[in-house]
């Protein structure tokens, strides 16, 4: 009977330990979920240069709040959290990099109002595509980070290679921009392609820093 008691005993620590100790809060999921609102506001951007669609500005500040709140609650959680699914600077990091992004897009959408700049580039519309395509691989690397490493590591590379190309579009882009004799529209480019390049290095940061952090868990 003592025996039994002892292996029940033995059994029943480990458990109740590990219950104590699980991760209460899903931060995996609120990182997707800001991930996901950072894709969409990317997305409003470049719906938005490519029509010219002026309420599709709004969309842009629109989901930038909700990322700063998602953001908001993220760290709070952090705060109250005794335990997190992986190293919390590393969480609370990963969140900030992914906030500026978003905070780039609308910077780029403000830049656009304040120049009254019409976009009817092909240039632009392009790295704008750019954009999106380099924030969905970041969307996808942060769904796959809790279930597939191997293919969150391969998103997190899309998403540098897709910066790449952003850089080749926007270098050619600024050499038949300077073949113009309007000086004015040559300023108002510059300064809206300056923002764009902004959140193209943004992107390059969270995706660059979603490999150190799959480096640490695997």
């Amino acid at each position: 009977m003592e025996a039994s008691f002892k292996k029940l005993w033995k059994k029943a620590i480990p458990s109740a330990v590990s219950k104590f100790f699980a991760p209460r809060i899903d931060f995996y999921l609120l990182l997707v979920t800001q991930a996901d609102t950072t894709l969409r506001g990317v997305e409003g951007l470049e719906a938005w240069l490519s029509t010219g669609a002026y309420e599709r500005c709004q969309v842009v500040r629109d989901l930038e709040h909700q990322g700063d709140e998602i953001k908001a609650s993220l760290q709070r959680k952090l705060a109250e959290s005794f335990v997190t699914p992986f190293d919390r600077e590393d969480i609370y990091d990963l969140s900030v990099r992914l906030d500026e992004v978003l905070n780039s897009a609308k910077n780029s959408a403000r830049e656009v109002e304040a120049l009254n700049y019409c976009p009817r580039d092909a240039s632009l519309s392009e790295m704008a595509r750019n954009l999106v395509e380099g924030s969905r691989c970041l969307y996808n690397s942060f769904r796959n980070l809790n279930v597939n490493l191997a293919e969150a590591s391969a998103q997190a590379n899309l998403a540098r290679k897709s910066e790449n190309r952003f850089e080749k579009v926007y270098r050619q882009a600024m050499r038949e921009l300077f073949e113009l004799n309007d000086f004015k529209t040559i300023l108002r480019t510059l300064e809206v392609y300056r923002t764009m390049v902004q959140t193209a290095s943004r992107i390059d940061m969270v995706a660059e820093k979603l490999h150190h952090v799959i480096v640490k868990i695997s």
